[in-house]
C-alpha cells in the first residue's frame, strides 16, 4: 500500500508540473475525471486510489512521464521547457508568456523570489530602448538565427516597436513583484559586453556612436539598480516612488565566487517553482519539491556567504557598481 501511495503521490506531482501556473491541480483532476473537488483531493492526498482508467486518462492527456512515476529512484525531476524557434515560438510569444506568468504571481501569495544572476536579469535590458533594441537584435540574429537578419547590420530602426513594447511590459510586471532577492557577481554584465565587443570586431554596427549609445544605456541600467539597492525597493525609471506599498521589497547581494547559472526560485503560498535558464533565453521549469528544496537550500548558503548591498553597506555597494561601470568605460576606450 505504501509503495502504491508513493507512486500515486509522484504521479500527481508530475501532473502538477505539467499544468499552467494559473490552474489548480484539484480542479483539473475533478474536471477531467468528472468527479467532485472533494474526490479529487482524496486522490491527490492518497486517501482514495486512482484507478488504472483514471491514470491512463490523465497521463495521456497531460503527457505525464510514467517512467519517472514508476521509478524507485528519487533522483528524477520532470521539467517543462520554453524554447524559442523563429518559425514556431518566437520572441513575441516568449515575451507575452513571461509577462502573463509574472502578472499571475500576484494571485499566488508570493513569499519569496530568488534570482541568481549569472547574466544581467533579462527584465533590466528593457529599461532603456537602445540597449533593449541591441539585445533583441543580437538574440534574433546570433542566437536563434532569424533568417531575415542574417545579412543586416545593426541600427536602432530595425527592431519592431511592438517587440520593444512587449519587452517593456515584462519589465513593468517584474518591477511590481514583491520580495525579490537578486544575487549578482562582478561577471553579471560580462556576456553583454562580450556581445558588443564581438559585433564591433565583425563590423555589425553601422557606427561607433551606436555602440556608445548602447553602453550609455547599460550604464543607466546599472545606475537605476544601484538606486533600487540604496532605497531597498523597486521603482520605475524616472521616479523614486516604490512600485507597490511594500518599501522593503528588493534585496541585492554580491557574490564573489559561486554563481554558475541563471536561476529563479519562486516560493508561494500554493506552489514552489524553479526556472532554470539554458541556451541563453530558453527556460526549464519544474515544481518538483525535492529539486526546489535542494536548490533553495543551496542558495540560502550562497546568500549567507554574499554581501548585502541593499540599504546598508554603502561603501561596498558603491565599490561594486564602480567595478561594473569601469568595465563599460574600458570597452568604450578600446573602440
Amino acid at each position: 500500500m505504501e509503495e502504491g501511495f508513493n507512486v500515486q503521490k509522484k504521479f500527481f506531482n508530475e501532473l502538477k508540473a505539467k499544468l499552467p501556473f494559473n490552474l489548480s491541480l484539484a480542479n483539473v483532476v475533478a474536471d477531467e475525471l468528472s468527479i467532485s473537488i472533494d474526490s479529487a483531493y482524496r486522490r491527490i492526498r492518497g486517501e482514495s486510489d486512482l484507478s488504472l482508467k483514471e491514470f491512463n486518462l490523465l497521463s495521456s492527456k497531460f503527457s505525464v512521464p510514467t517512467d519517472i512515476v514508476f521509478s524507485k529512484s528519487q533522483n528524477y525531476a520532470s521539467f517543462k521547457y520554453r524554447s524559442i524557434q523563429c518559425n514556431h515560438y518566437d520572441l513575441k510569444s516568449y515575451f507575452n508568456s513571461i509577462a502573463e506568468e509574472i502578472k499571475l504571481l500576484e494571485h499566488f501569495g508570493i513569499k519569496e523570489i530568488i534570482y541568481s544572476a549569472l547574466d544581467l536579469p533579462i527584465f533590466y535590458y528593457f529599461i532603456f530602448p537602445k540597449l533593449a533594441a541591441f539585445k533583441i537584435f543580437f538574440w534574433k540574429r546570433s542566437v536563434f538565427e532569424f533568417p531575415k537578419l542574417n545579412d543586416l547590420h545593426f541600427n536602432f530602426n530595425i527592431i519592431d516597436d511592438n517587440d520593444l513594447e512587449r519587452s517593456h511590459n515584462m519589465l513593468k510586471n517584474y518591477l511590481a513583484i514583491p520580495n525579490i532577492t537578486e544575487v549578482w557577481s562582478e561577471d553579471t554584465i560580462n556576456a553583454t559586453l562580450r556581445q558588443i565587443r564581438f559585433y564591433n570586431e565583425i563590423e555589425i554596427f553601422e557606427s561607433k556612436q551606436d555602440i556608445i549609445y548602447i553602453l550609455d544605456d547599460l550604464k543607466k541600467v546599472l545606475n537605476h539598480i544601484e538606486k533600487q539597492a540604496e532605497f531597498g525597493y523597486k521603482f520605475y525609471p524616472g521616479t523614486n516612488f516604490p512600485v507597490n506599498s511594500d518599501k522593503n521589497n528588493f534585496k541585492l547581494y554580491f557574490n564573489k565566487l559561486t554563481l554558475s547559472e541563471n536561476m529563479i526560485l519562486l516560493k508561494s503560498k500554493y506552489t514552489n517553482k524553479v526556472h532554470l535558464g539554458y541556451n541563453v533565453l530558453n527556460i526549464l521549469t519544474t515544481n518538483d519539491e525535492e529539486f526546489f528544496n535542494d536548490a533553495h537550500e543551496f542558495y540560502q548558503k550562497i546568500i549567507k556567504n554574499s554581501t548585502l548591498l541593499s540599504v546598508i553597506s554603502e561603501r561596498e555597494r558603491q565599490r561594486f557598481f564602480k567595478i561594473l561601470s569601469n568595465k563599460i568605460d574600458a570597452l568604450i576606450n578600446n573602440l
